[in-house]
């Protein structure tokens, strides 16, 4: 091939994958016929834990990964094994598209392009050849690509961003399923996705049905279980109808994908590369099931043969523990508990709830189970690849969002009521021959039946309690428990003026802290938490609930105040724990809810005690009714906010800026009100922490400058004055995707032209090096685009000098409580007039913000001040208002 044809080539390659890159961009999902393929060079079999079956099919960490991120981008992944010469020489032949696994070493640096995020991480031996394993962080490993190949490049990243928001925990789910560690498990959809729902009010599932309490048919010939619960919960939230059909086994429910029937199997393992066989994504798993052996009573298992249900599970976990000969598979559950009953086989695996529901309908007498987990798997819904690229995404939020507790609930209350469901029909078909005696035994066999009755209930009944009473992962009692105890201890008054009082304890970032530490360290403390609380003199019962660090406990004291101050001092000294060589610091917030006598429900004490654990206000709060009017009204706030914006409901009010000398307007600052429909008119402290911490600010910053670039941009067109107007802009923008696309797009509509951003010194408090140095280049950006930049508040807190020199600023904003501080100090007046000489020698505008008085702004005209702003000259009022005043004020 000549230079020029090869040339050609290549920019053909190119073209075409910017097509397919905008395509997944917009939204669009691609019909199956027409995906992409994605080839992606890995390391050779064996190496690192990558194998492949007699289907040929891949199984590894990096193989799973490449095939999840190539179903977010909208394409099929094909893997080319091979050494890292070979790959190379691939790569840059154009046999694949990427290599998967690489570190940032010498060989590949400067060289290809790295993904920004890491698909796992190398241990030990830092050069090429080096084994998979995230449970030592040591070397993050990558996908590289040619730079030629710079649209697919940026096809992939935008897929691998919304993996990482969708699936944060991705690579440790991963890394359980290939080396055993344990995963850790909220709904903001985007407007694309919204529009996706819209567009199909029905999701056609299908269920495979397994066994109570699963998947099965109840009394009524009603779908029902864990996996209905499951449907209906998708079908709130997401406002849609789910419809079910159901099969007897997961080869119905794959035809049922295959001939286009359902979009969704609800039920199946989470099994990346076997999914892929099957045309389908799994999503997030959405819940752990544990399998125990069951048994008859005095069987020999030197030998045992095994019954077998499901050929998947029999594949992939028994035929590692026991022979060929050893396995027999049977139709259904109940034929192969009648074949352990009977001898024609020792043993059977069924999960936990499944076993307990079978020894208690007593067909199976001889048969028991002592609750010991033997392995466990992981279920999770698949998604059939013609609509993944939309439904995946969306599925994976609504599973993080309903969280395990739902779903463990539900199996919780469902054995609790086991009893209920005991079956006379099963015991008498068990034993026939008893009903079928003679009248002169009858009463002997029925007092034989209903003692045997007793014992098996009293025994599975203490099983069943102890299970519901136990929290798995610490040990100690659990939340339910803890229900029934304190309703039974608060039912007696206490004396000497003592009353009940429930405390909730909870660690506000315990999903960080699992992520940092482990389960394990949260599991540790909590247990920790719980010994020293039932040591503490006005603790009565302590509780734990461990998957969401929660430590509940009955207290007795004359006084709520006092019993807050007590309870601040416990969790001050309890709130560390030893990681290896640290002591980490884990911040614990309490809530406490008086009982009252008679004493109120317990539960609903707890969802009280649990309100007040979210009041920011202080760590120690002590349950309200202004917290539940407080707690509603942030809920219809979110609820309403999309909604605002749309109707146009938050309105733009400006508070003028002034030369101190001449009181001429200069400018003015954009300042948001809410007057919403439902709720009236809302000031900013209403609204404005809740935007912050639920991510709507961004949302509501680029409403707040699009109004104001508008408003100037109509002002100019009608030959009206025009000053400047600074807008706010969020820390959370300097490290926002796309924040700088949006900006160019506003700029390119309405022009800069009297507009400024205003930015505080929070913006680059970051985490990291790398997140400053980010966001250092976002605002050099930004005043390319011909932005003035301000920044705000100045002084306030702990300012960092350096970024006078690294940002370019053309506004320094004095915060208000330098002007107070100086009022009664000779030291601070020095402080404000030495701030106010640097920021004019470094070429600034210099304004001080929260002028009240005229002495005030007297004294700010001695320091050098010229410019200001406060209520002694303006309020800030509406646009049409500021229009009136400036034509007298300039």
């Amino acid at each position: 091939m000549t230079g020029k044809a090869e040339t050609l080539v290549k920019g053909l390659r190119q073209v075409a994958a910017a097509v397919c890159c905008a395509l997944v961009l917009c939204g669009g999902a691609l019909h199956a016929d027409a995906r992409d393929v994605l080839r992606v060079g890995i390391r050779p079999l064996g190496d690192g834990g990558i194998t492949q079956d007699a289907q040929g099919n891949f199984y590894g960490l990096e193989t799973d990964f490449m095939q999840t991120l190539a179903s977010y981008a909208g394409m099929d992944a094909t893997f080319v094994p091979g050494t890292w010469e070979e790959n190379v020489a691939r790569l840059d032949a154009g046999d694949i598209d990427t290599i998967a696994g690489v570190p940032q070493s010498p060989p590949f640096l400067g060289r290809f392009i790295y993904a920004r995020l890491p698909l796992g991480a190398a241990h030990g031996d830092h050069g090429l050849m080096m084994s998979i394993e995230t449970q030592h962080l040591v070397t993050p490993l990558y996908y590289v690509m040619r730079p030629e190949n710079g649209a697919l490049f940026a096809r992939l990243e935008q897929a691998n961003d919304n993996m990482a928001a969708n699936r944060p925990h991705f690579i440790d789910d991963l890394a359980r399923m290939y080396r055993e560690r344990t995963p850790i498990p909220v709904l903001r959809l985007t407007a694309d996705e919204r529009a996706f729902l819209q567009q199909h009010p029905v999701i056609h599932a299908v269920a495979v049905l397994r066994e109570r309490p699963y998947a099965y048919y109840d009394e009524n010939g009603a779908f029902a279980g864990e996996v209905r619960k499951l449907a209906d919960r998708i079908a709130y939230d997401l406002g849609v109808m789910v419809d079910i059909q159901t099969v007897e086994s997961h080869e119905e429910a794959f035809h049922a994908i295959a001939d286009g029937t359902a979009d969704i199997v609800l039920n199946m393992d989470w099994d990346i590369s076997y999914a892929e066989t099957k045309g389908l994504s799994p999503t997030i798993p959405f819940d752990t099931y544990y399998y125990t052996v069951v048994k008859r009573r005095g069987s020999d298992l030197a030998h045992p043969v095994v019954a077998c249900l499901d050929s998947r599970m029999t594949d992939e976990v028994l035929r590692a523990r026991y022979a060929d000969e050893q396995l027999q598979t049977y139709p259904n559950i109940e034929a192969g508990l009648r074949a352990v009953q009977s001898g024609a086989a020792d043993l059977m695996f069924l999960r936990q709830e499944t076993a307990q529901y079978e020894i208690w309908q007593g067909a199976f007498p001889d048969i028991v189970s002592d609750g010991t987990v033997v392995f466990s798997r992981q279920e999770s819904i698949g998604v059939s690849k013609r609509v993944a690229q939309s439904l995946l995404p969306i599925l994976d939020k609504e599973i993080g969002y309903i969280g395990p507790n739902v779903l463990k609930d539900y199996l919780a209350t469902y054995d609790g009521d086991a009893a209920k469901r005991l079956s006379l029909r099963s015991l008498i078909y068990a034993y026939p021959f008893y009903f079928l005696g003679g009248l002169s035994a009858a009463a002997v066999v029925a007092l034989l039946l209903i003692y045997r009755y007793i014992r098996v209930r009293r025994r599975h009944t203490d099983e069943i309690q102890a299970l519901v009473d136990t929290d798995s992962y610490t040990g100690l009692h659990s939340h339910r428990w803890f229900e029934h105890g304190a309703a039974e201890i608060a039912a007696a008054p206490l004396t000497d003026g003592h009353a009940w009082y429930v405390v909730a304890f909870g660690i506000p970032n315990v999903d960080t802290i699992t992520g940092m530490y482990g389960q394990e360290t949260v599991s540790r403390f909590v247990t920790k938490f719980a010994r020293a609380l039932e040591r503490a003199p006005w603790a009565r019962l302590a509780a734990t609930h461990a998957s969401i660090g929660h430590v509940l406990c009955l207290a007795a004291t004359a006084d709520a105040e006092v019993l807050a101050e007590e309870v601040r001092a416990f969790k001050e000294a309890q709130e560390y724990i030893a990681v290896g060589a640290m002591n980490v610091h884990i911040r614990v917030r309490a809530g406490i809810r008086a009982l009252g006598f008679p004493p109120m429900d317990i539960r609903k004490a707890l969802e009280q005690a649990n309100l007040a654990i979210h009041d920011e206000e202080d760590d120690v709060r002590v349950y309200n009714e202004e917290m539940q009017q407080e707690a509603l009204q942030k809920s219809q706030i979110e609820n309403l906010q999309q909604v605002a914006a749309e109707r146009e409901e938050f309105q733009i009010w400006l508070q003028p800026k002034y030369d101190l000398k001449t009181k001429r307007c200069i400018g003015a600052e954009a300042l948001v009100r809410w007057q919403s429909k439902e709720l009236g008119f809302l000031p900013p402290g209403k609204f404005i922490p809740l935007f912050e911490r639920n991510g709507f600010i961004s949302e509501l910053d680029f409403y707040n400058l699009e109004h104001v670039m508008k408003y100037q941009k109509a002002r100019r067109a009608a030959g009206l004055p025009v000053v400047p107007i600074s807008v706010n802009q969020s820390r959370y923008h300097m490290q926002e995707q796309g924040y700088l696309a949006r900006m160019e797009a506003l700029v390119t509509r309405y022009g800069t032209d009297g507009v400024e951003l205003e930015l505080t010194e929070t913006a680059f408090d970051l985490a990291s090096r790398e997140q400053r140095e980010n966001a250092l280049t976002v605002v050099a950006a930004l005043h390319e685009l011909g932005f003035r930049i301000d920044m705000d508040d100045f002084g306030s807190g702990y300012s960092d000098l350096t970024l006078l020199d690294a940002l370019p600023l053309d506004v320094m904003k004095l915060d208000r409580s330098l002007l107070l501080a100086s009022e009664n100090s000779d030291r601070m007046k020095s402080v404000l007039a030495r701030m106010t000489d640097l920021g004019h020698a470094l070429g600034m505008t210099v304004i001080c913000e929260g002028i009240e008085t005229e002495e005030q702004e007297q004294m700010l005209i001695a320091c050098g001040c010229e410019h200001g702003q406060g209520y002694l000259y303006g309020k800030p009022m509406p646009q049409e208002a500021f229009a009136t005043f400036l034509e007298t004020h300039m």
